[in-house]
């Protein structure tokens, strides 16, 4: 291998874990408001959308199942909201006002007194612009 070819790819490899380094304090990111749906595209959110309004205010949680099981939309609660990892939401794709957002959870599960099982999830879909919040690392 050159010296050159080499370098390069120490630069590739070096940029790789910078971008997995922790998030520095002060900085703001984008990430999504809690109590929203992600679909799997603009029409599908649109569609949901129509949904809740025709509720007008009565319970979600039999729609948030069947966009769920029908793979859909997942609604992304308070709790979900929170497990949001940074970078957070990133920005993938805009269409009028919707935007395709990428983000990252972690679920952790306890199998025994010292022994978690842990679960990353990186979650891709679409949502409304106005979803979206900044969030700044203390």
């Amino acid at each position: 291998m050159t010296h050159s070819k080499a370098a390069s790819l120490l630069g590739v490899a070096l940029v790789g874990i910078l971008g997995l380094m922790p998030a520095r304090a002060g900085e703001t990111f984008t990430t999504l408001k809690e109590n929203t749906f992600v679909c799997i595209s603009p029409e599908a959110y649109d569609s949901a959308m129509v949904r809740v309004r025709e509720l007008k205010g009565q319970d979600l949680e039999p729609l948030k199942k069947e966009l769920g099981e029908q793979k859909q939309c997942m609604f992304v609660d308070a709790e979900m909201a929170e497990d949001i990892m940074a970078p957070f939401a990133v920005v993938l794709d805009r269409n009028g006002t919707k935007v395709q957002v990428q983000f990252i959870i972690t679920l952790q599960k306890r199998i025994s007194l010292l022994h978690r099982m842990i679960n990353r999830y990186v979650l891709v879909g679409w949502t409304d612009e106005s979803n979206l919040e900044p969030k700044k690392i203390l």
